[in-house]
């Protein structure tokens, strides 16, 4: 088995390959099954998050004449809790700044982040690599995994998707006793629930 480095390196350089115009249309295919599979259709409260470095796009969800009943979110990189995320409400006009790892994230008062992540109904989350079985490989930070943790004995939402190319769908990995994993895969093929 590859060891999640080299899962990394490569895939990350499959990203980096595509076009701007492949990037684009994959990551509406992908948004399609998300919608097509009406898991948001009763969400009220959904994290998304601002693609970087190559990443599948799901902004495309934004679509306010789709889900005009529905609050998103980013996240914030915690100030208070290490290695932690909190989330921020998110429109067209929300302020935004970059952190320290140079995404993009919304420059809001620390009074005004969601802390609580059960709140969330779904979150769509960004990932390197997730085998068939919902076992994601992030960039390595633990930030989602952390932030999540409280899912790993509890059935409690919120809906974990794990978002992604189809080329990022990797051979079964062995979990660490950290990682918490997705509750459903969206790819530009296919939407299925764990």
């Amino acid at each position: 088995m590859e060891n999640q480095s080299t899962i990394r390196k490569h895939i990350q350089a499959l990203r980096q390959a595509l076009t701007k115009e492949q990037q684009v249309a994959y990551s509406k295919e992908i948004c399609e099954r998300v919608i097509d599979s009406g898991i948001l259709n009763k969400a009220e409260h959904v994290a998304i998050y601002l693609p970087v470095r190559g990443e599948a796009n799901p902004t495309p969800l934004l679509d306010f004449n789709l889900y005009s009943n529905k609050q998103f979110y980013l996240p914030v990189l915690s100030s208070t809790q290490q290695n932690h995320l909190e989330f921020a409400k998110f429109d067209a006009n929300t302020p935004m700044k970059l952190n320290q790892f140079k995404i993009p994230e919304p420059d809001v008062n620390e009074s005004d982040l969601l802390k609580d992540p059960t709140i969330l109904d779904c979150v769509i989350m960004p990932l390197v690599g997730l085998d068939p079985m919902g076992n994601r490989i992030g960039m390595g930070g633990g930030f989602y995994d952390r932030t999540f943790s409280f899912k790993k004995t509890s059935q409690m939402k919120p809906l974990l998707i794990g978002f992604c190319y189809n080329f990022q769908i990797i051979a079964p990995q062995t979990p660490q006793q950290w990682d918490v994993p997705v509750d459903a895969i969206a790819t530009q093929t296919s939407f299925t629930q764990l």
